[in-house]
């Protein structure tokens, strides 16, 4: 080949400009438009669908087979460390190989250097859009759909996979050959090795709003961590809201280490069916023993919490989930067949009628009187029957009387008792109710444990806490760890819970427990002082009651509080011999003021913190004008650090106590709410606002004899409100029996 003169030959390893600019063409990120082709595939891109975790997602035609699918990319200039990730996201998908999980087709480098995933077209919404559509998801649809997500993960986890990050966003909604929604789980770029040759390591990756407190603290993750999340789903679906909402991430990151949550049914306008909150909260447990040990004994919770509410959803012929015990296993079977049995005589019955309105009026008839003498009134019997012992259970444990009675009424039911009852039927409901009230008793139970366990104090009073939650799940891992009982300690704590044989000194002593189990501090304190009056504390007991309320009291917390510490430790205590009378009561219309309600004027109680003052009630009641205009001009935080305030000053000040109602039930915080308006019923019984304020209290937290009751008092009192208030919610109980 001839050179120019001045041209030197080239090496022949080195290439020639034409060929570097040729390398450098292709090594440049090509743009894709709508109808081009993805370089180096078959690929036609149709429209681009979204960002996912790593890359760009879009909907591609394969031009051959004429087929759609989901391409996802890497978005350029990708480090190698994100590059890697998208490996083992692919090797992730394509190991799995579950109905419940987004299937892989292919994994490819494009000639850019991007890398690309081909997965199947999910033609449907994400979970995210839905809520965004519909605001929240309806209880039967969420109980369907999170049994799928569980299988999914499930499916994941048996081969040593862990998400990390399990969000709406992630969940999408196709459909199955029955045009049913079938979840499907997708977004594996940040799954983690269990086995650890692709890091269990809790380094970042995830999304802040769903991430656990371990992954948070960078700790060591299994499956649990995917629970979380998951329950962080569940709440914001259940809902319509974060627990832990427009925070940045540095306080995201101290709420889901440090805060519980409230409540999903407290912060929704509407009704959660009972079980949906401890089922939930369970699953968002600080701790990970704590939580559902796997995404199949959650399922499992869903289906014993469908079953106790006789929901019936799209996939009650999904199969129950493989657990541990086979017999639970095969009662969920037997629920769920009857579930699915149910469905189907009343699907004949629809079908008959069609027939009748035909013509065959003597055939359908006849078919269905047979359907209907099959069994169906006996089992609606035995299910009403064990509804009632669910919730008699449940009403002593909400007056924490969950193994022991209370000194005053040694004979009243214990949530223990109630419950051994209800399992000794030989119904078909009663063993799965059994099981679900166990579980939601241990739960309440270790979770009290948990709030004092780390407080000064408060250690005792924890282990007495996890010492019943094993009465009721003796395999509870962190209440064993934590209770300090032998075996035969146990045994005997249990006999005698079965029996009721606590002595008058036993339950006396235990009296602590049932304060320190409310949740509202107000009324806890309350209930300790009282016990500090009445001299029914120990001295030990009385010493750790006030170190527990110190080390509870937040820094800018109000001076009631500390006070309160101050005199259960004997420090000073003002004496409040006029708080026992009762004067000023109201007429029979229950019309009276507002203000000047009866109770002692307080002195100050000097504690170790130094002096704390509580206002006098004439200072209380201007407390209360001042709190009133704070509420009336929008100022709530303000109103109700006002109205607090007034209530240390005079704990009977019933304006102050509706006052504080008024802003929880404004918030949602209907249980909170309904602390405050008992205890101004229980100070003024004869005014018919309050009965009705409480009634409606009650209705918002699902006890819809307790608001009957109280609408019903209204009524005899002469309130024309209460009186349509009850009549309102008779029907509404009759439409759901």
């Amino acid at each position: 080949m001839r050179t120019q003169p001045d041209e030197q030959p080239r090496a022949a390893s080195e290439p020639s400009e034409a060929a570097a600019d040729a390398d450098a063409d292709a090594s440049r990120p090509v743009k894709l438009t709508p109808g081009s082709t993805i370089p180096g595939t078959r690929l036609q891109l149709i429209r681009w669908l979204g960002q996912g975790g790593m890359g760009v997602v879009f909907e591609v035609r394969h031009l051959d087979i004429e087929r759609r699918f989901a391409a996802k990319l890497l978005d350029s200039g990708a480090n190698p460390v994100r590059t890697r990730r998208f490996r083992e996201e692919a090797r992730t998908i394509g190991r799995l190989g579950s109905p419940w999980i987004v299937e892989v087709v292919d994994f490819k480098a494009l000639p850019d250097g991007r890398l690309m995933l081909v997965m199947a077209l999910v033609d449907g919404p994400s979970l995210y859009a839905e809520r965004q559509r519909l605001g929240r998801l309806e209880p039967a649809r969420l109980l369907g759909l999170a049994r799928q997500v569980c299988k999914g993960l499930q499916d994941a986890h048996d081969q040593g996979f862990i998400h990390r990050d399990v969000k709406p966003e992630n969940i999408m909604l196709g459909r199955d050959a029955k045009k049913r929604e079938q979840v499907k789980l997708v977004d594996f770029g940040l799954a983690a090795l269990l086995d650890g040759s692709g890091g269990n390591s809790g380094k970042r990756g995830g999304s802040p709003a769903y991430m656990s407190p371990e992954q948070f603290r960078g700790l060591e993750l299994d499956e649990r961590t995917d629970i979380y999340s998951l329950g962080v789903t569940l709440y914001e679906l259940a809902c319509g809201k974060l627990p832990f909402s427009g925070r940045s991430e540095r306080t995201q990151r101290e709420a889901h280490i440090n805060e519980l949550a409230r409540p999903p049914s407290t912060r929704m306008e509407g009704e959660l069916p009972a079980g949906f909150d401890a089922l939930i909260l369970r699953c968002m447990a600080k701790r990970p023993e704590a939580r559902f040990r796997s995404a199949a004994a959650l399922e499992a919770a869903l289906i014993e919490l469908q079953l106790s509410l006789g929901m019936r959803t799209e996939w009650d012929d999904l199969p129950a989930p493989r657990l541990p015990d086979e017999r639970q296993t095969r009662r969920l079977e037997a629920g769920l067949s009857e579930l699915r049995s149910v469905e189907q005589r009343a699907q004949i019955k629809r079908r008959l009628l069609g027939a009748a309105l035909l013509g065959a009026v003597a055939v359908a008839g006849a078919t269905a009187l047979w359907l209907d003498s099959t069994g169906s009134e006996p089992v609606a019997e035995e299910n009403r029957e064990v509804a009632a012992l669910r919730d008699r259970a449940r009403a002593s444990a909400s007056h924490a009387r969950w193994i022991y009675p209370t000194a005053d009424d040694p004979e009243a039911d214990t949530a223990y008792r109630v419950l051994l009852a209800l399992e000794t039927l030989d119904y078909a409901e009663a063993p799965r109710v059994g099981t679900q009230l166990r579980e939601e008793f241990a739960a309440t139970l270790a979770g009290l444990g948990d709030t004092y366990w780390d407080h000064e104090g408060g250690r005792e009073f924890a282990r007495e806490f996890y010492a019943q939650a094993l009465i009721f799940e003796p395999e509870h891992e962190v209440a064993d760890a934590r209770a300090g009982l032998s075996p035969k300690e146990l045994v005997e704590l249990r006999a005698r819970a079965e029996a009721g044989t606590f002595t008058p000194g036993q339950l006396v002593a235990l009296e602590p427990l049932t304060a320190l189990a409310e949740t509202d501090q107000a009324r806890r304190n309350d209930k300790l002082a009282a016990l500090s009056r009445e001299q029914a504390l120990s001295r030990r007991q009385s010493e750790d009651i006030g170190l527990l309320l110190d080390s509870l009291a937040s820094p800018d917390g109000d001076a009631g509080e500390g006070a309160e510490a101050a005199a259960l430790t004997g420090s000073g205590m003002a004496e409040e011999a006029e708080e026992a009378e009762e004067t000023g009561e109201t007429d029979e219309t229950g019309e009276t003021g507002e203000t000047g309600e009866t109770g002692a004027e307080t002195g100050g109680a000097s504690g170790a913190k130094g002096e704390l003052t509580k206002p006098g009630r004439d200072s209380a009641e201007s407390l209360v004008v001042s709190a009133r205009e704070a509420y009336e001009g929008g100022d709530d935080g303000r109103a109700e650090r006002l109205f607090n305030r007034a209530l240390s000053g005079d704990r009977r000040n019933v304006d102050a106590l509706i006052g504080l109602y008024q802003l929880h039930f404004d918030r949602g915080e209907f249980r909170q709410a309904r602390s405050f308006i008992e205890r101004a019923v229980e100070l003024r019984p004869k005014r018919a606002r309050l009965h009705v304020y409480a009634g409606d209290a009650c209705v918002k937290t699902i006890d819809y004899r307790c608001g009957l009751e109280r609408y019903t008092e209204a009524e005899r009192l002469g309130s024309s409100l209460g009186g349509e208030r009850r009549r309102w919610l008779e029907a509404r109980m009759k439409a759901k029996e």
